[in-house]
């Protein structure tokens, strides 16, 4: 039953007009920085001059493309579900789920559905270009968007995180950060639904910021505070970033979404069982 209502949740929110369109924006981006890169090396005939590839994918720190792309990622990662849980509550859908598989596997399931549905979106695009770029693209082309020394590059290199990966295998580093960054989107769409569970979310157009609230309200933190480590997003989630982090803290981060949006959920359904 459970896998079923599963199902039925992600099919549903993928046929919606909100997922489809995040999923053609997300898809865009991808494709305006992959015709820059064709741009960039149309000229370029020499292998040692042409730019490695990994750096230059959308979710590089190097790329405009994903600039501007992780600019919009607090409103863009919640648009495919922010609403789910008002649109059901409003046409009765959710009462109807209910009686059919209970409360605690419509929620969590919607929960999960959330989570899945956005790693999706966030994801599939940028896979693509990934097997694009090694298609259209040579592999060992190592030439580097800061235009630093080779041997300064080699240092910088190592400094990345996963650098090992990165250097033994630039594919299998970019499949592995792309799934990584796809694995953080789902939860902050997690966390942003569970949080438009609570009774003072009555109307749609409130559901699109808690996320965007949190993350530049930590940026905000993070200006007065000055930690020893960086805790802008933007900083973050995108490869070869530069600064200092701390991925304990960040690990940490993510673990208390997750426990904030399953008890923000536990509650939602102890106060629907009262109810």
């Amino acid at each position: 039953m459970v896998v079923k209502v599963l199902k039925m949740q992600i099919s549903s929110m993928l046929r919606k007009k909100e997922t489809v369109l995040t999923f053609f924006i997300v898809m865009a981006f991808m494709f305006v920085n992959f015709y820059y890169n064709m741009y960039l090396n149309y000229k370029v005939g020499n292998i040692s001059q042409m730019q490695d590839f990994v750096k230059m994918l959308t979710l590089s720190d190097w790329t405009i493309s994903g600039y501007f792309f992780t600019d919009f990622l607090p409103l863009l990662v919640v648009i495919p579900t922010a609403c789910s849980y008002i649109a059901d509550r409003d046409t009765r859908i959710k009462l109807y789920m209910e009686a059919r598989c209970g409360k605690r596997t419509y929620w969590y399931s919607k929960l999960l559905s959330v989570f899945i549905v956005t790693f999706l979106i966030f994801t599939i695009p940028f896979l693509i270009e990934i097997i694009m770029s090694a298609i259209c693209f040579n592999i060992s082309s190592n030439g580097d968007p800061s235009r630093l020394e080779y041997y300064q590059t080699i240092e910088n290199d190592a400094n990345y995180e996963l650098a090992s990966l990165y250097i033994n295998n630039k594919i299998l580093y970019a499949i592995v950060m792309t799934l990584i960054f796809g694995i953080i989107c789902g939860i902050l769409a997690t966390f942003n639904f569970a949080v438009t569970t609570i009774p003072i979310f009555r109307f749609r157009i409130f559901t699109f910021f808690p996320i965007y609230i949190l993350l530049y309200a930590i940026i905000f933190i993070g200006r007065v505070a000055k930690p020893d480590f960086t805790i802008n997003y933007m900083l973050i989630i995108r490869m070869f970033a530069s600064g200092s982090r701390n991925y304990m803290v960040y690990g940490i981060f993510l673990v208390a979404l997750i426990i904030a949006s399953l008890s923000m959920i536990n509650i939602k359904i102890r106060r629907d069982e009262i109810l």
